[in-house]
């Protein structure tokens, strides 16, 4: 599906960008952008995840959860 969209965007920038992604067009040019944030943001979210999960798995080697979990640890 396309869009149609008036925007303005700095014709300095886009042409930098133009050079950086190697595209010829300000349309090829942003959908590359776009891709790439899309792609560095799903990146980041799942090594955050791995991260995460690793954490927690960690927990049990550094406390005991009977105990963290138990009514008198929050007395």
């Amino acid at each position: 599906m396309l869009k149609r969209t008036t925007i303005e965007i700095d014709e300095e920038l886009l042409e930098r960008a133009k050079r950086t992604l190697r595209r010829g067009t300000a349309r090829a040019t942003i959908e590359e952008a776009l891709r790439q944030a899309v792609d560095n943001a799903e990146r980041e979210r799942e090594d955050r995840q791995s991260r995460q999960a690793r954490y927690l798995a960690s927990l049990a080697s550094r406390g005991d959860a009977q105990i963290l979990s138990s009514e008198a640890m929050w007395r």
